[in-house]
């Protein structure tokens, strides 16, 4: 089993048509983005421009949620609306335009991966999965097989478990969670 905790001060920015993204992971390592051949990924992006386009390409789940600012989207024509710290889910083939300023987290799973869970909470998780990451919403503990992980703001921990062994998590404060 790794664990690292990636800090958000440690973490490239690139510049996209709407603003800028930070990307915290990609899976495996050597993948890129722009050729759209990894298993996951998690990012974090300012949207800096009103309105935007989300990026759209085939065979990826995506999880958004804001982290800074209210999100007020059309998708697929329907007008859609998520306060600071809403989960939603959505298809990358999805037509989405933003009509909202702020910061946000992405998480972009490969149609392959099936069964994941993606949770904002403090509930503590008991599980094998074979990746697990912690995305910190406001500084904080994260306490994985009794070591204990502090965490600021925006920093992720990702797990991964290759050997599917017993991971036992416990977190003090609300954090993005997704397992796998």
């Amino acid at each position: 089993m790794t664990i690292e905790l990636i800090k958000k001060e440690e973490i490239i920015t690139s510049v996209w048509s709407g603003g800028k993204t930070n990307e915290y992971v990609i899976y495996p390592r050597d993948t890129q983005y722009v050729d759209k051949d990894f298993i996951f990924r998690i990012s974090s992006a300012t949207i800096e421009a009103v309105p935007s386009e989300f990026t759209r390409f085939n065979g990826y789940r995506r999880y958004l949620s804001m982290l800074e600012g209210d999100l007020k989207l059309y998708r697929q024509g329907k007008e859609e609306y998520y306060t600071t710290h809403t989960l939603f889910s959505f298809g990358s083939e999805e037509d989405i335009t933003s009509y909202s300023l702020g910061k946000d987290f992405n998480l972009m799973l490969h149609q392959s991966i099936k069964d994941e869970v993606v949770q904002i909470s403090s509930d503590g998780v008991n599980t094998n999965a074979v990746y697990l990451f912690i995305f910190a919403l406001v500084d904080s503990i994260a306490v994985v097989n009794d070591v204990c992980y502090s965490m600021q703001q925006y920093d992720c921990l990702l797990i991964i478990n290759e050997e599917s062994d017993d991971i036992s998590l416990t977190l003090d404060q609300k954090a993005i969670i997704g397992y796998w």
